[in-house]
């Protein structure tokens, strides 16, 4: 559940590198020392804590770092299970007993048993640590009384009442016991994602230091971190599970924001991994080389349209927000900037990529120049003489994107517009900042449709803003967290996102595409079917 930021160019999926023809990154003799995987991460990650990972970069880097419970089959995005010996719930998924593997440690050689999953979900769960996966744990019995007395400008007034949750219990030195608030039959398939991973306890001796050197279960190690400049992970020696691969190091190069993913290191043959920006992907495609080593997947990556349901304009009615929805020429933009890497969005969960994904839940995401008028008519107008604010970070492909919505706009409804680019954009919208449209990405956690739709819900981290409720909604949620099975659980919350598509709050625009180019000596390049980043563990490294 993750209102994520994609350090992609012509995507808006995560994609990762491509090497010059016939040029390799780290080519040496086999007697020339340690295999060294090259790939990129962004400059503005700031933090290697599980709990306070919410981007592509940072999830990126302790997918290798450290192990859940569950991890996700590329292939099907099932959970299967990893950590955990076995996941249980009782009859109604109220209570969930989680077995974990005997005679697994931390990299420092703590046990990584039940309590280290405990101490872990107490210390994201408490809101007095401001964690950005705080809201993950709301599902689960006592986490209300963790949270702090806050005033209207979210200063904390009060601390929690509490600082574990009441729901998750020892019982012993393998086995957790987890009570949740309400049932939810999806439980099991969240525990891949990093906030429920486990935490050494001489990490919270140091929660600072451990975001910057974490002290993980996962295959590799993190040895070095230059931050904004590059960062290093080493193979643990001792790591005793099946899924790690055969090279020796992994180093991602630092860039800043908004460049590209290392394009021109790439061509240098300086990395392994990249992906091009908008202005050479045909060039990259034509090329007959590069060709053969391209790998590509549909995206799970929502980049959709928000208004400002706080405050005060023509955005609380809803034949406005038809009417830009219909006036967006998203074939035209896509296919303009895309370069095939991008596919207009007419739902709000990726068709086909999650349980009860399917196209076409957006009756109003199609382009239709006279309707959207109508539509503006129906709503009242524009206010004559003002600009609609459209509001997105400072990421370059990102800017192309939204400048030509709103060129698109300008041409079929007559409304000005203004792009406000905010280098502070991701806590100026949490904050209820801006005054009207604004840009939104999402790419799932965790394989179920009820991850994209649960952040609509009052009281999640993300509903604040937009300024949107439905009753109807948040109980058909209920509906679905409470279904008899999983299968049940996923057709009710295809009913949430029919109300959803009733009441119009955002604007779906674009599912990303994931690509990437990779070097002549790399084999096995998979990629992550949420994030669309290559998955690390699978690569193939030859010297």
């Amino acid at each position: 559940m993750r209102q994520a930021r994609i350090t992609t160019l012509a995507a808006g999926a995560a994609v990762v590198a491509l090497t010059a023809a016939g040029c390799s990154p780290s080519d040496t003799d086999d007697d020339a020392g340690p295999v060294t995987l090259e790939t990129w991460i962004s400059q503005d990650m700031e933090t290697l804590f599980p709990g306070d990972a919410g981007a592509y970069d940072n999830i990126s880097v302790l997918d290798v770092v450290y192990d859940g419970l569950v991890r996700y089959d590329p292939e099907t995005t099932e959970p299967y299970n990893y950590v955990a010996e076995s996941i249980e719930p009782n009859d109604d998924n109220t209570v969930w007993t989680i077995t974990i593997k005997p005679d697994l440690t931390f990299q420092n050689g703590e046990p990584v048993d039940a309590e280290a999953f405990a101490r872990s979900w107490n210390y994201t769960a408490d809101g007095d640590n401001g964690l950005y996966s705080n809201y993950f744990f709301g599902i689960i019995e006592g986490y209300d009384e963790m949270q702090p007395e806050t005033d209207d400008d979210g200063n904390i007034t009060a601390e929690g009442a509490a600082d574990e949750l009441s729901g998750v219990k020892v019982t012993d030195d393998l086995t957790l016991e987890v009570t949740l608030a309400s049932p939810f039959a999806g439980f099991a398939t969240m525990l891949g994602y990093t906030g429920f991973f486990p935490i050494a306890q001489e990490c919270l001796d140091d929660v600072e230091k451990c975001a910057k050197e974490p002290i993980g279960n996962g295959p590799f190690q993190v040895t070095d971190w230059q931050q904004s400049q590059e960062l290093t992970a080493e193979k643990w020696a001792d790591y005793p599970l099946e899924e790690t691969p055969d090279y020796d190091a992994i180093h991602w190069t630092e860039y800043a924001t908004g460049e590209t993913s290392g394009w021109a290191d790439f061509k240098a043959g300086d990395l392994d991994l990249s992906f091009p920006p908008t202005a050479e992907v045909e060039s990259a495609k034509n090329d007959p080389e590069l060709s053969e080593r391209y790998v590509e997947a549909p995206g799970a990556a929502l980049t959709y349209l928000g208004f400002s349901g706080y405050t005060e304009g023509p955005w609380n009615d809803i034949e406005f927000r038809k009417a830009i929805s219909m006036a967006i020429d998203r074939e035209g933009i896509i296919s303009s900037l895309g370069s095939g890497q991008a596919t207009p969005a007419d739902s709000w969960v990726v068709p086909g990529g999650v349980p009860g994904g399917e196209a076409g839940t957006c009756e109003w995401c199609t382009y239709d120049p006279e309707a959207a008028k109508a539509a503006l008519e129906a709503a009242g107008g524009w206010p004559e003489g003002e600009k609609l604010q459209i509001s997105l970070g400072d990421n370059d492909a990102e800017v192309e994107y939204f400048t030509a919505i709103g060129n698109s706009i300008e041409e079929v409804l007559g409304i000005p517009y203004e792009l406000n680019i905010d280098p502070d954009y991701f806590t100026t919208r949490a904050e209820q900042g801006y005054d009207g449209m604004f840009r939104n990405n999402w790419f799932p956690d965790y394989p179920l449709n009820e991850n994209y739709l649960s952040f609509y819900a009052s009281g999640s981290a993300q509903d604040s803003q937009f300024g949107w409720y439905s009753k109807a909604f948040e109980d058909k949620l209920d509906e679905a967290a409470a279904a008899a099975s999983l299968d049940e659980s996923v057709a009710l919350y295809q009913e949430a996102e029919g109300i959803l598509a009733e009441e119009f709050p955002t604007i779906p625009f674009r599912w990303s595409f994931s690509a990437t180019y990779y070097s002549d000596r790399l084999d096995n390049v998979v990629l992550n079917p949420f994030s669309g980043a290559p998955i690390l563990r699978q690569i193939e490294v030859t010297a």
